[in-house]
């Protein structure tokens, strides 16, 4: 089978050509005369590049005026570029001792005359390791003058198309769906990792890739972090769940947040329930067009403190999702914390959730889902059951 070139784009190449064309006109508003792309969920939005590849030196360089993109890249993602993006100028940096990437970066924008030029660099992204920007910023000096972007394509990338909404109402079905499998599995004597494993099962036979990070199914007393831990722990008779996990399908991302109770329910976790659920359902319906982040904070704050919880309570309560590669399936900036300025814009995607860890008692609880916010009510795209989920 020969390769064709921009086969496999993952959206109409007239949706990515006119998202390019955004980039270069925040570019020149900005006065700026390139951009140097690292992200490679920008990458997959601007271009539709799919690639691991950014695990390496990877970055492309878009202009201001509308000359082609440039890719410089290893050799394993050649043909990668080529069907699944619109570029067509890749260039090959090859593996040495002494290899040095940023100089072949440095070529590129010589060749562009890019000299003394203001060039924006992609710096919050994990295709950018402390390594490789040292190597730019030795290698390219005063050359030319490197600027912070100031996440300019995350921010272009935040308010969703609706072929991007439609993506993510697939994901949402497939991580309902999954709820649903991990629920009918659970039960007294298996590992909690068995979860996890009818978790995997459930969305990769339902079309969804491989998530970017790795989910949470913390029981018994690790049922209050709000990371996971090494080691599975035998589920038994009593005992708790705290169950986040993200379901990315074609990389875009939704996540849900569940516990799941085994055996006899105490009347303070009944409450941290009911107090979570409440608290969820207000911060919800706040996901209103004119809305702040840090309102919909302290609906969260004012809720759990209300409670009794203040000591429990997080310093975020969720945030932007979307596309992410590993090792996150958060879209971040913007977040929701105290004070957070960015107000709710139709077409954003938040991951809201509640999380309440008690270290006195050992008791958790946690609820959470994803929703797009649009100019009336919100649409949730990942439910939850009616009820908590008890096994006896």
């Amino acid at each position: 089978m020969s390769v064709t070139p921009q086969s496999m784009l993952p959206f109409p190449k007239t949706d990515l050509l006119a998202r390019q064309d955004r980039l270069r006109a925040k570019l020149r508003e900005r006065g700026a005369d390139a951009m140097l792309v690292f992200s490679q969920e920008s990458l997959f939005w601007l271009t539709g590049y799919d690639s691991g590849g950014f695990v390496f030196f990877q970055c492309a360089v878009v202009t201001a005026d509308d000359r082609p993109i440039t890719l410089l890249t290893r050799r394993p993602d050649l043909l990668q570029a080529k069907m699944t993006s619109t570029i067509e100028d890749i260039r090959i940096w090859q593996d040495a001792d002494d290899a040095n990437p940023a100089a072949d970066l440095k070529d590129i924008l010589g060749e562009l005359g890019l000299q003394g030029g203001r060039v924006l660099i992609e710096l919050n992204t994990h295709g950018l390791t402390g390594w490789n920007l040292w190597r730019c910023q030795q290698t390219f000096g005063d050359w030319c003058r490197l600027e912070h972007d100031e996440q300019m394509l995350r921010f272009l990338r935040l308010v969703k198309s609706p072929a991007e909404i439609e993506i993510m109402r697939t994901a949402g079905q497939i991580c309902d769906r999954a709820l649903d499998a991990v629920i009918e599995t659970a039960r007294p004597g298996l590992l909690d990792s068995d979860l996890k494993a009818a978790y995997l099962a459930s969305i990769l036979g339902d079309g969804a890739d491989m998530p970017p990070n790795a989910p949470l199914f913390n029981s018994g007393e690790r049922a209050v972090f709000g990371r996971g831990v090494t080691k599975p722990r035998k589920l038994e008779a009593q005992d708790q769940i705290l169950v986040e996990y993200p379901v990315a399908y074609r990389h875009y991302n939704v996540k849900t947040e569940w516990t799941i109770l085994f055996g006899q329910v105490p009347d303070k976790q009944r409450h941290m329930y009911d107090v979570g659920r409440e608290v969820l359902t207000k911060m919800t319906d706040l996901a209103r067009p004119g809305t702040t982040l840090g309102e919909i904070f302290d609906a969260y704050a004012n809720g759990l403190d209300a409670a009794g919880y203040g000591r429990a309570r997080y310093g975020a309560t969720g945030y932007s999702v979307g596309i992410s590669y590993a090792p996150t399936s958060m879209d971040v900036p913007p977040m929701i914390y105290p004070g957070a300025a960015m107000r709710c814009e139709p077409g954003m995607t938040l991951f809201y959730h509640v999380m309440n860890g008690d270290g006195d008692t050992g008791l958790a609880m946690g609820v959470g889902h994803t929703l797009l916010v649009t100019e009336g009510a919100p649409e949730v795209l990942t439910g939850l059951p009616d009820d908590l989920t008890v096994i006896t």
